[in-house]
Protein backbone atom coordinates (compact mmCIF):
# COMPACT_ATOMS: atom_id res chain seq x y z
CA UNK A 1 0.00 0.00 0.00
CA UNK A 2 1.49 3.47 -0.90
CA UNK A 3 2.38 6.20 1.89
CA UNK A 4 0.00 8.53 0.49
CA UNK A 5 -2.61 6.32 1.42
CA UNK A 6 -1.56 5.44 4.97
CA UNK A 7 -1.34 9.09 5.51
CA UNK A 8 -5.20 9.18 4.45
CA UNK A 9 -6.68 6.27 6.51
CA UNK A 10 -4.72 7.39 9.60
CA UNK A 11 -5.84 11.17 9.17
CA UNK A 12 -9.12 9.73 8.50
CA UNK A 13 -9.20 7.62 11.45
CA UNK A 14 -7.86 10.90 13.52
CA UNK A 15 -10.06 12.27 12.80
CA UNK A 16 -13.24 9.56 13.34
CA UNK A 17 -11.91 9.55 16.41
CA UNK A 18 -11.62 13.05 17.42
CA UNK A 19 -15.68 13.42 16.43
CA UNK A 20 -16.39 10.35 18.41
CA UNK A 21 -15.09 12.18 21.53
CA UNK A 22 -16.57 15.45 20.73
CA UNK A 23 -19.91 13.60 20.34
CA UNK A 24 -19.19 11.83 24.33
CA UNK A 25 -18.22 14.91 25.49
CA UNK A 26 -20.98 16.89 24.40
CA UNK A 27 -23.77 14.01 24.92
CA UNK A 28 -22.39 13.59 28.78
CA UNK A 29 -22.45 17.63 29.40
CA UNK A 30 -25.86 17.39 28.29
CA UNK A 31 -26.75 14.42 30.29
CA UNK A 32 -24.99 16.54 33.54
CA UNK A 33 -26.90 19.10 32.92
CA UNK A 34 -30.23 17.35 32.32
CA UNK A 35 -29.57 16.04 35.74
CA UNK A 36 -28.73 19.04 37.43
CA UNK A 37 -31.72 21.16 36.54
CA UNK A 38 -34.04 17.96 36.02
CA UNK A 39 -36.57 18.83 39.19
CA UNK A 40 -37.07 22.47 37.63
CA UNK A 41 -37.63 21.25 34.26
CA UNK A 42 -40.25 18.84 35.66
CA UNK A 43 -41.89 21.03 37.93
CA UNK A 44 -45.31 22.35 37.00
CA UNK A 45 -45.05 25.11 34.63
CA UNK A 46 -46.72 27.41 36.95
CA UNK A 47 -44.86 26.59 39.79
CA UNK A 48 -41.36 27.43 38.42
CA UNK A 49 -41.31 30.75 39.81
CA UNK A 50 -40.74 29.65 43.27
CA UNK A 51 -38.69 26.98 42.31
CA UNK A 52 -34.82 26.75 43.73
CA UNK A 53 -33.05 27.06 40.79
CA UNK A 54 -36.02 29.38 38.99
CA UNK A 55 -32.92 32.13 38.53
CA UNK A 56 -30.60 29.08 37.49
CA UNK A 57 -32.28 27.39 34.85
CA UNK A 58 -35.27 29.50 33.42
CA UNK A 59 -34.29 30.38 29.59
CA UNK A 60 -32.88 34.12 30.90
CA UNK A 61 -31.28 32.35 34.13
CA UNK A 62 -27.25 32.36 35.33
CA UNK A 63 -27.17 28.72 33.27
CA UNK A 64 -30.17 28.92 30.71
CA UNK A 65 -28.84 31.78 29.38
CA UNK A 66 -25.26 30.32 28.30
CA UNK A 67 -27.14 27.48 27.34
CA UNK A 68 -28.98 29.49 24.46
CA UNK A 69 -26.18 31.60 23.71
CA UNK A 70 -23.98 28.35 23.11
CA UNK A 71 -26.62 26.53 21.15
CA UNK A 72 -27.50 29.49 18.57
CA UNK A 73 -23.79 29.67 18.48
CA UNK A 74 -23.62 26.20 17.35
CA UNK A 75 -27.08 26.88 14.76
CA UNK A 76 -25.06 29.66 13.22
CA UNK A 77 -21.84 28.03 12.78
CA UNK A 78 -23.79 25.68 10.81
CA UNK A 79 -23.68 27.54 8.22
CA UNK A 80 -19.96 27.59 7.62
CA UNK A 81 -20.62 24.23 5.64
CA UNK A 82 -23.02 26.21 3.31
CA UNK A 83 -19.62 29.19 2.57
CA UNK A 84 -17.11 25.80 2.44
CA UNK A 85 -19.13 24.71 -0.40
CA UNK A 86 -20.05 27.48 -2.36
CA UNK A 87 -16.56 29.12 -1.96
CA UNK A 88 -13.84 27.59 -4.11
CA UNK A 89 -10.83 29.55 -1.59
CA UNK A 90 -12.10 27.25 0.99
CA UNK A 91 -10.91 23.83 -0.83
CA UNK A 92 -7.92 23.56 1.06
CA UNK A 93 -9.56 23.63 4.47
CA UNK A 94 -10.49 20.22 4.71
CA UNK A 95 -12.59 17.96 2.69
CA UNK A 96 -16.29 18.24 2.39
CA UNK A 97 -17.11 14.95 3.91
CA UNK A 98 -15.23 15.95 7.03
CA UNK A 99 -17.12 19.79 7.10
CA UNK A 100 -20.60 17.85 6.75
CA UNK A 101 -19.61 15.84 9.88
CA UNK A 102 -19.41 18.80 11.87
CA UNK A 103 -21.88 20.33 10.62
CA UNK A 104 -24.20 17.50 11.32
CA UNK A 105 -22.78 17.62 15.07
CA UNK A 106 -23.37 21.11 15.29
CA UNK A 107 -26.97 20.14 14.08
CA UNK A 108 -27.77 17.48 16.95
CA UNK A 109 -25.83 19.27 20.14
CA UNK A 110 -27.02 22.96 19.41
CA UNK A 111 -31.05 21.70 19.70
CA UNK A 112 -30.45 19.94 22.59
CA UNK A 113 -29.23 22.86 24.10
CA UNK A 114 -31.49 24.77 22.75
CA UNK A 115 -33.97 22.33 24.45
CA UNK A 116 -32.81 22.97 27.79
CA UNK A 117 -32.74 26.81 27.26
CA UNK A 118 -36.59 26.38 26.52
CA UNK A 119 -37.01 24.59 29.60
CA UNK A 120 -39.34 22.12 27.73
CA UNK A 121 -41.75 25.14 27.25
CA UNK A 122 -41.87 26.11 23.79
CA UNK A 123 -45.21 28.67 22.96
CA UNK A 124 -45.73 31.63 20.82
CA UNK A 125 -43.77 32.55 18.00
CA UNK A 126 -40.67 30.64 19.79
CA UNK A 127 -42.54 27.48 18.62
CA UNK A 128 -42.33 27.81 14.86
CA UNK A 129 -38.39 28.63 15.37
CA UNK A 130 -38.09 25.33 17.60
CA UNK A 131 -40.05 23.17 15.98
CA UNK A 132 -38.64 24.08 12.60
CA UNK A 133 -35.50 23.46 14.46
CA UNK A 134 -36.27 19.83 15.21
CA UNK A 135 -37.68 19.63 11.75
CA UNK A 136 -34.11 20.71 10.18
CA UNK A 137 -32.14 18.75 12.74
CA UNK A 138 -33.66 15.23 11.84
CA UNK A 139 -34.22 15.85 8.32
CA UNK A 140 -30.29 16.64 8.36
CA UNK A 141 -29.83 13.35 9.53
CA UNK A 142 -31.64 11.55 6.78
CA UNK A 143 -29.70 13.86 4.61
CA UNK A 144 -26.45 12.43 5.50
CA UNK A 145 -27.43 9.18 4.89
CA UNK A 146 -28.90 10.24 1.17
CA UNK A 147 -24.94 12.06 1.28
CA UNK A 148 -23.21 9.22 1.47
CA UNK A 149 -25.39 7.47 -1.37
CA UNK A 150 -23.88 9.66 -3.87
CA UNK A 151 -20.59 8.55 -5.19
CA UNK A 152 -18.07 10.77 -4.52
CA UNK A 153 -14.36 11.62 -3.89
CA UNK A 154 -12.25 11.24 -1.10
CA UNK A 155 -12.66 15.13 -0.73
CA UNK A 156 -16.15 14.48 -0.68
CA UNK A 157 -16.96 15.96 -4.17
CA UNK A 158 -19.84 14.60 -6.37
CA UNK A 159 -18.81 12.41 -9.35
CA UNK A 160 -20.58 12.71 -12.15
CA UNK A 161 -21.91 9.69 -13.89
CA UNK A 162 -19.42 8.60 -16.03
CA UNK A 163 -16.53 9.38 -13.40
CA UNK A 164 -18.57 6.69 -11.12
CA UNK A 165 -19.06 4.31 -14.10
CA UNK A 166 -15.03 4.66 -14.97
CA UNK A 167 -14.66 3.89 -11.02
CA UNK A 168 -17.02 0.75 -11.66
CA UNK A 169 -14.94 -0.25 -14.35
CA UNK A 170 -11.70 0.07 -12.79
CA UNK A 171 -13.16 -1.77 -9.54
CA UNK A 172 -13.84 -4.92 -11.89
CA UNK A 173 -10.87 -4.91 -13.77
CA UNK A 174 -9.18 -5.02 -10.37
CA UNK A 175 -11.36 -7.82 -9.52
CA UNK A 176 -10.56 -9.62 -12.82
CA UNK A 177 -6.93 -9.30 -12.88
CA UNK A 178 -5.97 -8.94 -8.97
CA UNK A 179 -7.96 -11.29 -7.66
CA UNK A 180 -8.94 -13.20 -11.17
CA UNK A 181 -12.65 -13.13 -10.90
CA UNK A 182 -14.21 -14.13 -14.08
CA UNK A 183 -17.36 -12.88 -15.93
CA UNK A 184 -19.70 -14.99 -14.35
CA UNK A 185 -18.77 -14.51 -10.93
CA UNK A 186 -18.61 -10.37 -11.37
CA UNK A 187 -22.28 -10.86 -12.96
CA UNK A 188 -23.15 -12.34 -9.34
CA UNK A 189 -21.76 -9.70 -7.88
CA UNK A 190 -23.50 -7.40 -9.42
CA UNK A 191 -27.25 -8.58 -9.51
CA UNK A 192 -26.41 -8.92 -5.73
CA UNK A 193 -25.87 -5.21 -5.53
CA UNK A 194 -28.10 -4.31 -7.83
CA UNK A 195 -31.37 -5.95 -5.70
CA UNK A 196 -34.90 -4.62 -6.55
CA UNK A 197 -35.92 -1.30 -7.55
CA UNK A 198 -36.80 0.81 -4.65
CA UNK A 199 -40.16 2.54 -5.12
CA UNK A 200 -42.81 5.16 -2.90
CA UNK A 201 -42.09 8.70 -1.24
CA UNK A 202 -39.40 9.77 0.04
CA UNK A 203 -39.20 8.02 4.21
CA UNK A 204 -39.84 4.55 2.03
CA UNK A 205 -37.40 4.91 -0.46
CA UNK A 206 -34.67 5.68 2.10
CA UNK A 207 -36.12 3.05 4.52
CA UNK A 208 -36.02 0.37 1.59
CA UNK A 209 -32.60 1.40 0.74
CA UNK A 210 -31.38 0.96 3.80
CA UNK A 211 -33.27 -2.66 4.46
CA UNK A 212 -31.56 -3.73 1.12
CA UNK A 213 -27.61 -2.12 2.54
CA UNK A 214 -28.05 -4.19 6.27
CA UNK A 215 -29.67 -7.00 4.46
CA UNK A 216 -26.92 -7.43 1.38
CA UNK A 217 -23.98 -7.07 3.91
CA UNK A 218 -24.06 -10.49 5.28
CA UNK A 219 -24.66 -11.68 1.65
CA UNK A 220 -21.10 -9.74 0.06
CA UNK A 221 -19.75 -11.09 2.70
CA UNK A 222 -20.65 -14.82 2.00
CA UNK A 223 -19.83 -13.89 -1.58
CA UNK A 224 -15.99 -13.08 -0.60
CA UNK A 225 -15.59 -16.37 1.74
CA UNK A 226 -16.60 -18.61 -1.31
CA UNK A 227 -13.76 -17.82 -2.80
CA UNK A 228 -11.08 -19.92 -1.44
CA UNK A 229 -8.34 -19.38 -4.41
CA UNK A 230 -8.12 -15.84 -2.53
CA UNK A 231 -4.93 -16.09 -0.23
CA UNK A 232 -5.68 -15.24 3.29
CA UNK A 233 -2.94 -12.04 3.64
CA UNK A 234 -5.27 -9.97 1.19
CA UNK A 235 -8.77 -11.86 1.35
CA UNK A 236 -9.62 -8.35 3.46
CA UNK A 237 -8.46 -6.27 0.88
CA UNK A 238 -10.32 -8.40 -1.58
CA UNK A 239 -13.66 -8.41 0.32
CA UNK A 240 -13.19 -4.68 0.52
CA UNK A 241 -12.60 -3.83 -2.88
CA UNK A 242 -16.16 -6.54 -3.35
CA UNK A 243 -18.01 -4.06 -0.95
CA UNK A 244 -17.17 -0.80 -2.31
CA UNK A 245 -17.84 -2.14 -6.19
CA UNK A 246 -21.51 -3.70 -4.99
CA UNK A 247 -21.99 -0.29 -3.40
CA UNK A 248 -21.02 1.80 -6.75
CA UNK A 249 -22.95 -0.78 -8.49
CA UNK A 250 -26.51 -0.05 -6.10
CA UNK A 251 -25.59 3.57 -6.42
CA UNK A 252 -25.27 3.44 -10.12
CA UNK A 253 -28.37 1.29 -10.69
CA UNK A 254 -30.32 3.75 -8.38
CA UNK A 255 -28.72 6.93 -9.90
CA UNK A 256 -31.81 8.75 -10.76
CA UNK A 257 -33.71 7.86 -7.82
CA UNK A 258 -30.79 8.95 -5.57
CA UNK A 259 -30.45 12.70 -7.26
CA UNK A 260 -34.45 13.23 -7.43
CA UNK A 261 -34.57 11.74 -3.64
CA UNK A 262 -31.82 14.38 -2.59
CA UNK A 263 -33.44 17.02 -4.62
CA UNK A 264 -36.76 16.55 -2.43
CA UNK A 265 -34.72 16.54 0.63
CA UNK A 266 -33.26 19.90 -0.51
CA UNK A 267 -37.08 20.88 -0.76
CA UNK A 268 -37.67 20.25 2.79
CA UNK A 269 -34.81 20.70 4.56
CA UNK A 270 -33.94 24.59 3.05
CA UNK A 271 -37.21 25.94 4.20
CA UNK A 272 -37.31 25.11 7.42
CA UNK A 273 -33.86 26.25 7.85
CA UNK A 274 -35.02 29.48 6.81
CA UNK A 275 -37.38 29.79 9.42
CA UNK A 276 -35.72 28.23 11.98
CA UNK A 277 -33.06 30.96 11.60
CA UNK A 278 -35.55 33.66 10.81
CA UNK A 279 -37.10 33.26 14.24
CA UNK A 280 -34.28 32.85 15.82
CA UNK A 281 -32.79 36.09 15.20
CA UNK A 282 -36.08 37.33 15.72
CA UNK A 283 -35.89 35.39 19.34
CA UNK A 284 -32.37 37.03 20.00
CA UNK A 285 -33.38 40.35 19.15
CA UNK A 286 -36.56 40.41 21.38
CA UNK A 287 -34.96 39.02 24.23
CA UNK A 288 -32.19 41.33 24.24
CA UNK A 289 -34.67 44.44 23.50
CA UNK A 290 -36.73 43.39 26.17
CA UNK A 291 -33.80 42.44 28.92
CA UNK A 292 -35.09 39.48 29.63
CA UNK A 293 -32.23 37.57 28.67
CA UNK A 294 -30.34 39.01 31.20
CA UNK A 295 -32.86 39.31 33.91
CA UNK A 296 -31.73 38.42 37.45
CA UNK A 297 -33.00 38.46 40.92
Amino acid sequence: MERGSLTRSSRSGLFEAFLLALYAVAFGAVLWLLSQGFSFYTAPIPERAHHDGYWTWKAGGSRGHPLGIAGAAMMALMLLYSVRKRLSAMAGLGSLSRWLDLHIFLGIVGPLLIVLHSTFKVRGLVALSFWSMVVVATSGILGRYLYLQIPRTRAGEELNLAEAERLDALLTERLRDQFHLDAPAIARLEALAAGPPPRGGLLVTLGRIALHDLSASGRLGAFARGFRGVPHPVFREFERVVRQKAQLRRRLVLWTRLHDLFHYWHVVHKPFAVVMYLFLCVHVVVAVMTGYAWGGP
